[in-house]
């Protein structure tokens, strides 16, 4: 077995020496740790040297097979279409992305919302505004079918699947920096579902994990620049997509949405989401933010072939919401 301390030397030697790991060195590194055969120090030396030149494609896929191993089978027999991780959190808008989920639910497909609320605490986070919206919370795998069952749609926190992830994400706040594992936390598609939605912060990290949904063999995700770093389009500016569709690599820009808008909103919590759900407020972003965000949905999980197409069809389930309702509402 490589001693751990190798794989730091890999990364960590000087210019001309340095490289990065590969998927498969990748994977034994973190085996090595949950495995306890590291200690945390030289976990988190290898990620912060990672960090600091971007982690690779292979380094991300290497880290999720890892992860993915320690995610028990229970998830994986759940009947999912579309898995929509959650990691970010809110600071400027809603979290719009919510009423999007709600609409494909509503229209018969199941939806796996999942996340962690500790990642960020100055920001608003999505599992506070679920029981607002009667999106109910799940903390086995069995709970989740059965509310998937009636519902459509659910959350999960990522204790429930992957718990020693959660004490990895807080090296965040120690070390005041962004670990590769907070490209893999919302990778890892608990359920195996056959789509997936990924949001992120900074440009570029979307042909990262675009790469490594390729190497691990995910047949079809995206992902994009959202909201606040989360899985949800801003609809006032041109959006940059990568993925991978049927099992090839793509990219694809969606045009500005909506012009002139305020990217700034007071109200960000769950029960004015809820209003407007409702019919009780109108918001001219909020429902151009849904829009969009359900577009790229439709048109990942081919239920539209084009963009246009998408929106078309997106506006339309969201102005018949009303007409269609959970059984839970």
């Amino acid at each position: 077995m490589t001693a751990f301390s190798e794989f730091i030397k890999h990364v960590g030697r000087g210019e001309k020496g340095r490289r990065s790991l590969t998927q498969e060195e990748a994977r034994e590194a973190l085996n090595m740790y949950l495995d306890g055969k590291a200690e945390l120090l030289q976990l988190a030396v290898l990620l912060m040297l990672q960090r600091v030149r971007c982690e690779t494609g292979e380094e991300a896929a290497g880290y999720i097979e890892a992860l993915r191993s320690r995610i028990s089978p229970q998830w994986q027999s759940i009947d999912v279409d579309l898995d929509w991780p959650c990691f970010a959190g809110k600071r400027r808008q809603p979290p719009w992305l919510l009423l999007a989920a709600k609409i494909l639910a509503q229209n018969g497909k199941r939806v796996f919302l999942h996340g962690h609320a500790a990642i960020d605490m100055v920001k608003y986070q999505i599992e506070t505004a679920c029981p607002a919206l009667n999106i109910r919370q799940a903390n086995t795998a069995e709970e989740a079918e059965a509310i998937l069952a009636l519902d459509n749609i659910c959350y999960v926190p990522l204790s429930s699947y992957c718990n020693p992830l959660v004490d990895l994400l807080a090296l965040r706040s120690q070390v005041g920096l962004r670990t590769p594992l907070n490209t893999v936390a919302r990778a890892l598609n608990p359920t195996a579902a056959p789509f997936s939605i990924h949001g992120i912060f900074h440009q570029g990290y979307e042909k990262l994990h675009a790469d490594a949904a390729a190497l691990v063999g995910d047949d079809n995700m995206v992902a994009f620049k959202g909201e606040g770093g989360e899985s949800e389009r801003s609809p006032r500016i041109a959006c940059r997509l990568a993925g991978v569709i049927n099992g090839e690599r793509f990219d694809e820009e969606w045009p500005t949405f909506l012009e002139g808008a305020s990217g700034k909103h007071g109200e960000i919590n769950g029960e004015y989401l809820q209003k407007v759900w409702l019919g009780e407020e109108d918001n001219n972003y909020g429902s151009h933010a849904v829009i969009s965000t359900l577009a790229i949905t439709l048109k990942l999980m081919g239920l539209c072939e084009t963009q246009e197409a998408a929106l078309v069809l997106a506006e339309k389930w969201w102005l018949a919401r009303h007409d269609l309702n959970l059984p839970n509402e």
